[in-house]
C-alpha cells in the first residue's frame, strides 16, 4: 500500500495530547520499569495487572478485575455514551529471557506495551472530559499473549462485543502502521498413555508413551516436505517420562501450527492429528488431543491503518538521542535506532498474536513503534535489556502519544469512524468467528517450575 495518508485532515488535538504525555512521562516510565522487574509468566501476571489497574483507577477509570474466568485480565472504562473505543494492554513475560539464563524477562517488551496502552487511555479520557465530549474509552488488560490465550478466552466471554474500534501497538525496531497481522495458529497438545514396565528386564511388557510422542514428531517432520512454504510447525515435549529404566506410560507433545488463514490451519491440524493417530497405532498406546487456543488471520482495517499512518507522520517517529544510542551499544555493539516512519506494513507476519482474534469483533488498528535498535532479536535477553533502557521508554511514550491521538480522532471525527465501520462490515460479511478450542480447555500457560 502506498502511503498518501499524510493528506488526511486530522481533527484530534495533537498538541494537547503531546503536552499531556510530557506531564505524565515519569510516572509511566516508573510503572513500565516495575513491570519489567516483575517479569511474570502468562496467566500469573497478578502484580503487573494490579499495577496497571491502580494506575487506571487513579485517573478515574472504573476497573473490573478479574474479567470472567481470567484472574489476571481486567476491563477499565472511562467516559459515557458513544462511540466506544478500546485499547489493548499486555504485560506477560517470557521464559529464559531474563538478565541471566533461566530467568523470566520481557523479551517482547510487554512492560512497555501495557503501560503505553494504559497511558494512552488516561490521556484520551482526560482530554475528552475537558472538552465535554461523549464517548467511552476501554482499556483491556489481556494476559498470556505469549501463549496466545488471554484475548481468545476473553472473546469467549464476549469481552469485545459492542466496540466501535480497537487500537493496539507493539514495540519493534521500526515505526509504522501495521495492516497485515500475523499467522493464523493452533496451539494443540497430544497426551499419550501407555503401560509401564522395567525397561531392562521386561521391556516387552511395556507400551511407551514417549515412543508415541517421538513417532508423532517423526511423522510431522516428514509432513513438512508436503506443506506450503508459509507453514510453520514447531513443538516441545513437556513430559517424556521420569527415568530411562521405566517405560513411560505418559508423554505429552505440544505443537504450534501456523498458516496464512484459518482454513489452512484447520487442514494442517487434520494432518497432524493423523500423524498422532498413526503413532498411537504403531505403539499400541492411546492419545487425547487438546486444542488450547486458536487464532485466525486478521480482518484488515485500511481506514484505521491510514489514520494511524497520518498521525505518525504528523507527530513524527521517536527521536533517539546520541546518549540513548551509546547506551544501547553496550548491549548490542554497533547498533542503531530507526529514525524514520516506514510505509504501512502489508506483509503478513509468520509469528502470531491473539490481537487478531479481536479484529473479528471490531475494526482493529495497529502500530509498530521503534523501542529497540534495528535488528534486535525478540524473545531474547538482549531485547529484554533494551526495553528497560531510555530508548525503550522513548518509543513507549511515542506509542502512547499516537494511540491517544487515534482514540480522540475516532471520537471527534464521525465520518472517519463511519467509514471504518462500513469497511469492517464488508470485510467480515459471511464470516463466522468459531475457534476450534477443545471443550473444557483452559488458557495455555508455560509450565512454571
Amino acid at each position: 500500500m502506498t502511503s498518501k495518508t499524510q493528506t488526511i485532515k486530522l481533527r484530534a488535538p495533537l498538541r494537547e495530547v503531546t503536552q499531556a504525555i510530557d506531564r505524565r512521562r515519569d510516572e509511566a516510565i516508573e510503572i513500565a520499569d516495575k513491570i519489567w522487574n516483575l517479569a511474570e509468566p502468562p496467566m500469573s501476571e497478578f502484580r503487573s495487572a494490579e499495577l496497571l489497574e491502580q494506575y487506571l483507577r487513579k485517573y478515574g477509570f472504573r476497573v473490573t478485575r478479574p474479567w470472567g474466568k481470567l484472574p489476571t485480565a481486567f476491563r477499565a472504562v472511562a467516559g459515557v455514551g458513544k462511540p466506544t473505543i478500546a485499547l489493548l494492554a499486555e504485560y506477560d513475560a517470557l521464559p529464559d529471557c531474563g538478565p541471566r539464563p533461566g530467568q523470566w524477562g520481557h523479551g517482547c517488551g510487554h512492560n512497555l506495551l501495557g503501560t503505553a496502552s494504559a497511558l494512552a487511555g488516561i490521556i484520551a479520557a482526560e482530554i475528552l472530559r475537558k472538552k465535554g465530549k461523549a464517548g467511552r474509552i476501554i482499556v483491556f488488560g489481556t494476559p498470556a499473549e505469549e501463549t496466545l490465550g488471554g484475548k481468545v478466552y476473553m472473546a469467549q466471554e464476549r469481552a469485545f462485543k459492542g466496540l466501535d474500534a480497537v487500537l493496539a501497538w507493539h514495540p519493534q525496531g521500526r515505526t509504522c502502521a501495521n495492516l497485515a497481522g500475523g499467522a493464523a495458529m493452533d496451539s494443540l497438545s497430544f497426551v499419550f498413555r501407555g503401560k509401564t514396565a522395567h525397561a531392562g528386564a521386561k521391556p516387552h511388557e511395556g507400551r511407551s508413551a514417549l515412543d508415541a510422542a517421538l513417532l508423532t514428531d517423526v511423522a510431522v517432520n516428514y509432513l513438512r516436505e508436503h506443506v506450503e512454504s508459509n507453514v510453520r510447525i514447531h513443538s516441545v515435549i513437556p513430559d517424556g517420562g521420569k527415568a530411562p529404566n521405566v517405560v513411560p506410560d505418559r508423554a505429552e507433545i505440544w505443537y504450534y501450527v501456523r498458516g496464512r488463514s484459518r482454513r489452512q490451519v484447520d487442514d494442517l491440524r487434520r494432518r497432524v492429528v493423523l500423524c498422532a493417530k498413526g503413532a498411537a497405532t504403531a505403539t499400541e498406546t492411546r492419545y487425547r488431543m487438546t486444542i488450547h487456543t486458536s487464532t485466525p488471520e486478521r480482518t484488515e482495517s485500511r481506514a484505521l491503518a491510514q489514520m494511524l499512518d497520518a498521525i505518525l507522520h504528523r507527530l513524527g517517529p521517536p527521536k533517539f538521542t546520541p546518549a540513548e544510542t551509546r547506551a544501547a551499544r553496550k548491549t548490542l555493539p554497533g547498533c542503531k535506532y530507526a529514525n524514520k516512519i516506514e510505509p504501512i506494513n502489508t506483509d503478513q507476519g509468520t509469528g502470531s498474536s491473539d490481537e487478531d482474534n479481536v479484529s473479528w469483533f471490531a475494526p482493529l488498528g495497529r502500530i509498530d513503534v521503534a523501542c529497540v535498535p534495528v535488528g534486535t532479536t525478540s524473545h531474547h535477553r538482549s531485547y529484554t535489556a533494551l526495553v528497560r533502557a531510555a530508548g525503550g521508554h522513548r518509543g513507549m511514550l511515542k506509542a502512547a502519544q499516537v494511540m491517544a491521538s487515534g482514540v480522540l480522532e475516532l471520537i471527534v471525527n464521525p465520518p472517519l469512524l463511519r467509514k471504518t465501520k462500513t469497511q469492517f462490515k464488508k470485510a467480515i460479511h459471511g464470516k463466522k468467528y468459531n475457534m476450534p478450542i477443545s471443550p473444557g480447555a483452559k488458557p495455555p500457560a508455560y509450565k512454571v517450575d
